[in-house]
């Protein structure tokens, strides 16, 4: 019998103790082993294969970290997808799209598509009018889409801010953009600490966390060896998926030495690196030689493929980490990542940082409250948000208030470098038969002008048309669909008269010079349309610059009301793949309304742009007329040049009626920094003083064959033209000269 009760129980609890087996640990049983993932670009593809070898092999994962790509992986496998799940969102994922912030054209504000037609091109320096001063973007890309997809594939762990408590440790690699030095983060919100760690600097706009300014893990420590020993791993997997330096006959240019830079910095911190690891560790370098580049972002499916075969070729290393027998299926099945539903949303919190009305915010949000979350619906709000322009980033995060009410919180961050911009053009267009033009145009756009994002634009113009335009759009509404437009200015605009049927030859030269204004009130018919009725009141004056003696210059008034119906659906304006395109116009110009003349005039102008592969046919057509009337010769139509009767000059045949039907086949060559297009193209068309001479018989036939090119000062094009009767011409053209507007 024990003497005492409390002590007998606890000398019973000791004898017990002796007899049982020691309580079992995954530190008892085996050493942990953490995944060191580098960074490489689309070359971090072959992570996904590498963890599917893993797998299959049974090797438990205890620790994960991970930098630029190898964090994107990494965090998503932390998080439970399978590498199966990663290779379906790597395949889903629209590469291309990712990596532009603004939305596809064809779902852009109707008013930045019109913007399209002018030459100005699109990099726009930021001006601070507060400070007075004319900034640079921080970046190429501000990563407004790629936030949007990283928030889209961590949504199941939108509830988790400490990265030890994901499905497997994780930690993320970035770079403080000050010191230089490595920041490892394993808190806060995931896809911002993803976005962090791969904002390549110059190409994405860093982020800044807690004070930081963060930029690519890779310049401070592209293989995170150190970073997932310190989790606790005892065992490292470390997968290096680095590019290739260049060699000397390679670096050609400044984008090529820009990369090489990049990479030898991060060549040498991953030796480093490598340098680190124990002789029980696993190094695996997948043979993705120049097979697959950081920019490959296409071929991201035949990186994986390689990634597996260079864990094969580690396979015995691999299977002296295998799982005991009986180790618990967790660290597959466990880690796995089960469904989640959709979180139901009970209210909506704006944080709007910027000038604008927070209603023009919340009229384009339209989240149904006590409903689960419709990632696609928000995604397109947030984007039509983002196209006012006004904005560096508009992102959305899903909390939890204090009230247990489930918020959906979009925070709108004005562009720090300034919302109101500069811009610059280049108009070029020659043609061999001696009729050329040179124009250079500069820009300023004070945006926005009051909360309902008013636009007030001043641009003037050096070269053959020199003008000045002051221009001042104002949407009547939040939601943009009813808009006032006024436009005052001084402009000029060449026009040559031919002698008819002789090509080269021309008649004479004026230059025209205009004075007065518009005004215009239209309604936008969401992102593809605009009606707009106008009146429009200007002095002018015909000036003679060489012509037969009997020619000379004139004056003239134009006063003329004008309705006009826009359509816009093409994915590109200068090399259109799909969309329509469509003008149609009418106008009564009255003496009451301050003409000299009375007349009218109607037309339309309809293009179609389909592709196969590389190959794509663009069909157009185009009719215009005079009714009533007798028209001045600065308004007659105009037909010549480039795509419009290709052998003609420029403007070459003039007439108050005009038609064309074009057919134009465009094949891509080659795609990257500057698109590259191969063309030909067949016009069938003419102008006609009167209708009643309008028959197949006056047709005229033009035909081209040409090289273009998109280029980032705007589409450029050498081309040859031949038209029936001999006439031939070749074209060089640089920017949207009227000539290859499309639907002109």
């Amino acid at each position: 019998m024990f003497q005492s009760y409390p002590g007998g129980l606890l000398l019973l609890i000791a004898v017990c103790a002796t007899l049982l087996p020691p309580p079992t640990s995954v530190a008892a049983e085996r050493p942990t082993i953490g995944l060191a993932l580098s960074g490489g670009g689309a070359r971090g593809a072959a992570h996904v294969g590498v963890l599917r070898v893993i797998e299959q092999l049974g090797i438990p994962v205890d620790y994960v970290a991970g930098t630029s790509m190898g964090s994107i992986i990494g965090g998503l496998y932390a998080m439970g997808m399978s590498p199966d799940q990663i290779e379906a969102t790597i395949e889903e994922i629209d590469w291309n799209a990712i990596f532009r912030d603004e939305p596809p054209r064809q779902q852009r504000r109707i008013r930045r598509n019109l913007d399209d037609r002018s030459f100005l091109i699109g990099a726009r320096p930021g001006v601070n009018e507060a400070e007075g001063e004319v900034n640079l973007v921080p970046a190429l890309i501000q990563g407004q889409r790629l936030d949007l997809a990283l928030r889209r594939y961590t949504m199941p762990a939108r509830t988790i801010h400490n990265f030890d408590d994901l499905k497997i440790p994780f930690r993320a690699v970035a770079t403080d953009a000050v010191t230089g030095g490595a920041v490892i983060l394993g808190s806060g919100d995931l896809a911002t600490a993803m976005r962090a760690s791969m904002a390549v600097p110059a190409a994405f706009s860093p982020v800044e966390i807690d004070d930081q300014l963060l930029i690519d893990g890779g310049l401070a420590m592209n293989l995170p060896v150190s970073a997932v020993r310190e989790m606790g791993a005892d065992i490292i997997i470390a997968v290096d998926v680095g590019g290739p330096r260049r060699d000397r006959e390679e670096i050609n240019n400044v984008l090529e030495m820009l990369d090489q830079v990049m990479s030898l910095v991060t060549w040498r911190n991953t030796q480093e690196s490598i340098a680190e690891l124990r002789p029980d560790d696993v190094l695996i370098v997948p043979p993705l030689g120049r097979e697959v580049l950081a920019a490959d972002f296409n071929r991201m499916l035949e990186a994986i493929a390689i990634g597996v075969r260079g864990a094969e070729e580690r396979r015995p290393e691999l299977l002296a980490l295998k799982r005991p027998a009986r180790q618990p299926e967790r660290f597959v099945a466990g880690q796995r990542l089960p469904e989640t539903p959709m979180p139901v949303i009970d209210r909506v919190r704006i944080e709007n940082q910027s000038r604008l009305s927070d209603d023009l915010i919340a009229r384009r949000l339209d989240v149904p409250l006590g409903e689960p979350l419709d990632v696609n619906a928000l995604e397109a709000q947030i984007e039509r948000i983002f196209d006012q322009d006004n904005f560096e980033t508009v992102h959305y995060q899903i909390e939890k208030a204090a009230d247990e009410k489930t918020e959906l919180v979009v925070t709108a961050t004005e562009k720090s470098w300034g919302t109101s911009y500069l811009q610059a053009g280049l108009e070029l267009s020659s043609a061999s038969g001696g009729d050329s033009q040179f124009n250079i145009g500069f820009a300023y756009t004070m945006a926005p002008v009051n909360p309902l994002n008013a636009e007030w634009r001043t641009q003037f113009q050096l070269g053959e048309e020199p003008g000045l335009i002051t221009e001042f759009y104002q949407p009547l509404d939040p939601l943009e669909r009813w808009y006032l437009e006024a436009m005052a200015g001084y402009f000029t605009e060449s026009l040559t008269l031919f002698e008819p049927s002789v090509s080269d030859n021309p008649k004479a030269k004026y230059l025209l010079t205009r004075a007065g204004g518009s005004l215009e009130v239209g309604r936008n018919l969401g992102h593809w349309g605009r009606l707009g009725l106008s009146y429009s009141r200007y002095g002018g004056r015909a000036s003679l610059r060489y012509g037969d003696p009997g020619m000379r210059g004139y004056g003239f008034d134009d006063g003329a009301l004008g309705l006009t119906f826009y359509i816009d659906t093409l994915d590109n304006v200068n090399f259109p793949r799909h969309g329509w395109a469509a003008t149609t116009f009418a106008t009564t110009s009255r003496t009451e309304l301050g003409a000299s003349r009375n007349y009218d005039q109607a037309g339309i102008s309809v293009l179609h742009s389909r592709s196969w592969g590389p190959n794509s046919l663009l069909t157009s057509l185009r009719f215009a007329g005079t009714f009533g009337g007798e028209e001045s010769p600065q308004s007659l139509y105009r037909l010549g040049g480039f795509l419009n009767l290709s052998g003609f000059n420029q403007n070459e045949l003039s007439g108050a009626n005009l038609g064309l039907a074009r057919g134009i086949y465009l094949r891509q060559l080659g795609v990257g920094l500057v698109n590259t297009y191969a063309g030909a193209s067949l016009e069938l068309g003419n102008v006609w003083d009167q209708r009643s001479d309008i028959n197949f018989d006056t047709l005229r036939v033009g035909s081209s064959l040409f090289l273009g090119a998109d280029t980032f000062i705007g589409p450029l094009y050498f081309g040859y033209g031949l038209s029936d009767g001999g006439f031939n011409a070749i074209y060089l053209l640089l920017g949207r000269p009227w000539s290859v507007r499309w639907t002109d």
